[in-house]
């Protein structure tokens, strides 16, 4: 699907649908409801009616990796409302370059929605409070 991008920033005036922060220049059109494309299929979607302009929404890069292809609540309840627990447990001083860009990564995603140890996730994403 190749939709108008222009039209897909502007829903939500260059924020971020999930997070409502201002998109980063490398920002991406995300499904709502996943398309999730199978191996088995040649990577065709196993979902294709969700490959649909109502479902697209613009989200930052990170964001949109860290989805993957996990729906809403999935997406919600698994990965950002436990998201402040496993802020709590990361290292301080992680040794490796692996763990270093982990903690960078999980630190960002944490951030983009306000999250810390003390604060977990308001289970609301930006588009949702609209």
């Amino acid at each position: 699907m190749k939709e108008d991008r222009l039209s897909i920033y502007q829903k939500y005036d260059g924020k971020c649908a999930y997070s409502g922060t201002p998109l980063d220049p490398n920002w991406e059109i995300e499904h709502i409801k996943p398309i999730r494309r199978s191996l088995y299929s040649g990577g065709k979607p196993v979902f294709p009616e969700n490959d649909n302009i109502n479902n697209v929404v613009p989200v930052q890069k990170l964001i949109n990796h860290y989805k993957h292809s996990l729906d809403l609540e999935e997406f919600r309840t698994w990965y950002l409302g436990r998201l402040h627990i496993r802020l709590g447990k990361l290292p301080k001083n992680p040794r490796t370059e692996k763990g270093k860009r982990r903690k960078e990564y999980m630190l960002k995603i944490a951030e983009y929605f306000g999250i810390t140890p003390e604060h977990q996730f308001d289970g609301k994403f930006y588009f949702e409070k609209l």
